[in-house]
């Protein structure tokens, strides 16, 4: 199935109804087998179906790289996948998505956390960026963007140097599109560690997670960072830029990957 299918609607402008066809996001439950067991069930655009499932597997710690996999079947009239990994941590699969309360990132404020994600340590990118290339990113992710017109698609990127972005993936789920992303680069055997991710969602506990699983040290969005996004951003040693705009960012934690910034009083 394409990220888009066309949809008929009755749209009512300026006191004038027309009949049109447009396109709307697909959408659609993936269920997901880990030897045998069902493990989840996702949410998603059907596209790119093994880097979002190898991808989602590794931020759950259930996977290291591609090769723990041995089998991958996607059955699309079923919407399924089946996924043979024969040294999955069984502790793993148990702990999946099962709430833990835990000191954050061993700064012993309580924060709520999944079991597999209590192994966090903060990242090492000494990655930098200066103001002309934040915008730079920014608008070659919305011009990808803007080849689909439903206007329903979140997107993510990725890029390991400060010209182009390497990867731009799109989903339904903002969080889907993130783990299509690392399911690339886990495909591709690329490392990516010391890039950077520019993202079309909020800035949540959740995508900091996934960026910390990455080990990528800067995320630029244009959209708003949340009060546990920003908390764990502090201790993973991640800079959250958001609110990225035509002339205008806001950088929220670790400031000092941006060389330039001249620091006021708050």
């Amino acid at each position: 199935m394409p990220e888009v299918i066309s949809q008929g609607r009755h749209h009512y402008r300026a006191g004038r109804w027309t009949s049109e066809v447009t396109e709307v996001v697909s959408e659609e439950p993936l269920r997901v087998h880990v030897n045998g067991r069902e493990l989840a069930t996702l949410i998603a655009t059907p596209t790119h179906v093994e880097e979002l499932v190898c991808g989602f597997l590794a931020m759950e710690g259930i996977i290291g790289s591609r090769q723990d996999i041995t089998v991958f079947q996607y059955h699309s009239d079923d919407q399924a996948v089946w996924v043979r990994i024969p040294g999955v941590n069984a502790t793993r699969l148990d702990n999946f998505s099962r709430p833990t309360l835990s000191g954050c990132c061993g700064r012993g404020r309580p924060s709520l956390y999944f079991a597999n994600d209590d192994d966090l340590s903060p990242v090492t990118s000494t990655v930098t960026i200066a103001p002309p290339e934040i915008f730079s990113f920014f608008t070659q992710l919305s011009q990808a963007s803007r080849r689909q017109h439903s206007g329903g698609l979140h997107a993510a990127a990725w890029s390991a140097h400060h010209e182009k972005l390497d990867v731009v993936r799109m989903d339904v789920g903002r969080h889907n599109a993130l783990d299509k992303v690392y399911g690339w680069s886990l495909i591709e055997n690329v490392s990516t560690a010391n890039g950077i991710v520019v993202f079309s969602g909020r800035l949540s506990s959740e995508v900091i997670i996934k960026v910390a699983h990455m080990g990528v040290g800067l995320i630029i969005s244009n959209a708003a960072p949340t009060s546990l996004g920003l908390e764990l951003a502090e201790s993973l040693n991640i800079t959250t830029i958001g609110f990225t705009r035509d002339e205008e960012f806001s950088v929220y934690s670790h400031p000092e990957r941006i060389p330039s910034i001249i620091s006021l009083e708050i």
